[in-house]
């Protein structure tokens, strides 16, 4: 979990000393709704996004990947090593978006993303193709899963007030 956290933060403070524009959540447009101000946070505290997001992440990899003997924590550190991973190449990919000036972020986050779904499909036997495709969906799945729960979260609280 701490590593996670540290690549996240190393990220968080690279994107905040050079200034790139990550992009990967935008809360423009929403105006002054709950759901704004959870992006916001989202936005702002990728550590701690990234390990909520692993949580639905995993539940989506238990049930695809139901057939193999590990557990939900085991599943959980897979992913905070592998999220950690992908938070240091996107801080690698803006480093060099903010130093050449040439807009190569949106690479580091292709590629980021096929990395954590590439390590999902290698640690649930790498000779299976069919669990490439799997990790993706996974990976896919448990990130869209995360955002629209809060998404409905702020928008439950808005209705509230």
């Amino acid at each position: 979990m701490v590593f996670v956290i540290i690549c996240s933060l190393l990220y968080s403070v690279a994107q905040q000393l050079l200034n790139f524009e990550d992009g990967y959540v935008n809360a423009g447009g929403l105006g002054d709704s709950a759901v704004a101000t959870i992006y916001t946070w989202i936005q702002k505290n990728y550590g701690y996004t990234n390990i909520l997001m692993a949580v639905f992440i995993a539940g989506w990899i238990k049930l695809l990947f139901r057939k193999y003997d590990y557990n939900f924590f085991e599943i959980i550190i897979l992913l905070f090593f592998v999220m950690g991973i992908g938070m240091l190449i996107y801080t690698i990919f803006g480093l060099l978006d903010s130093l050449i000036e040439i807009k190569v972020l949106q690479i580091g986050g292709i590629l980021g993303f096929i990395y954590v779904s590439w390590a999902i499909g290698q640690f649930f036997d790498r000779n299976k193709k069919i669990n490439y495709l799997k990790g993706l969906l996974a990976y896919v799945l448990g990130t869209v899963t995360f955002f629209l729960i809060a998404s409905i979260t702020g928008i439950g609280i808005d209705f509230v007030l």
